[in-house]
């Protein structure tokens, strides 16, 4: 049992608190015993799991080469949540070229959105309508966000993430390959029911406070904007880009 907060697993941990030792060391944290369970079960992508020793779940048994126990104190010391299920695991990342994108005929791009919450919503509808491939500019959350994975739950191990150095350059690559740009906006040129979205499509969803950026809709095929019957004057980021992402998938299966 670790009952050390200077062992080297609990550092370790620790120190994926920050995007910055994220992104050095290539790893991430899942917490919680639904989503552990999904990583266990569908990937190779595991380094190490830690189970408090008050854990109730019998998921997890020990296993000196994957499995740990550790001290309740020196748990609670490093869980991200305020009622944790005494489980977490250091997952690798899945590394995605600009390539991997091309798999998914429905993808999603994320421009400077930063709320963690509404990332991780995201990352789930894509993967509930087959979206697979979501592309995230630099100013965007980090998708390997601790309550960003809390909030994709297993959906993380089914989407593949692409982070465009270049906004625009991505988009034309895309176009390229026979892409569809549409951008999701307050004021669209159209309502997205009345667009021909069947072909490949990438949707574009913009920042909560002032939307997609001014050079991405240039770029753009189309801005489009989400039809309201009601008095809101806006959508939340991850509610619109549910919604459009059950329109395009729907529409693009239709015509399958």
């Amino acid at each position: 049992m670790i009952k050390s907060a200077d062992n080297k697993k609990i550092k370790l941990v620790r120190s994926l608190f920050t995007k910055k030792n994220r992104d050095k060391l290539g790893l991430y944290i899942a917490e919680g015993e639904t989503l552990v369970d999904e990583y266990a079960s569908g990937t190779d992508l595991i380094e190490f799991i830690l189970v408090s020793e008050d854990c109730k779940s019998q998921k997890f048994v020990s296993d000196e080469d994957l499995v740990f126990s550790v001290e309740k104190k020196i748990f609670k010391s490093i869980s991200n949540t305020s009622n944790s299920q005494g489980i977490l695991a250091v997952v690798r990342k899945r590394e995605s070229n600009i390539e991997d994108l091309l798999r998914s005929n429905l993808i999603v791009f994320i421009d400077a959105l930063q709320d963690p919450g509404n990332m991780g919503t995201i990352i789930r509808s894509a993967d509930a309508f087959n979206a697979l491939a979501l592309v995230v500019n630099k100013g965007c959350v980090d998708v390997y966000n601790p309550k960003t994975v809390r909030s994709a739950m297993g959906s993380m191990t089914r989407v593949s993430f692409y982070n465009a150095g270049d906004s625009i350059e991505t988009l034309e690559f895309l176009k390229e390959k026979g892409y569809g740009i549409y951008s999701a906006v307050v004021d669209g040129d159209s309502y997205m029911e009345d667009l021909d979205y069947s072909g490949k499509s990438v949707i574009v969803i913009g920042n909560e406070g002032i939307g997609v950026s001014d050079e991405i809709k240039e770029a753009s095929d189309v801005k489009f904007s989400i039809r309201m019957t009601g008095k809101a004057e806006s959508l939340n980021a991850g509610v619109a880009a549910s919604i459009c992402l059950y329109k395009f998938s729907n529409k693009m299966f239709e015509k399958q």
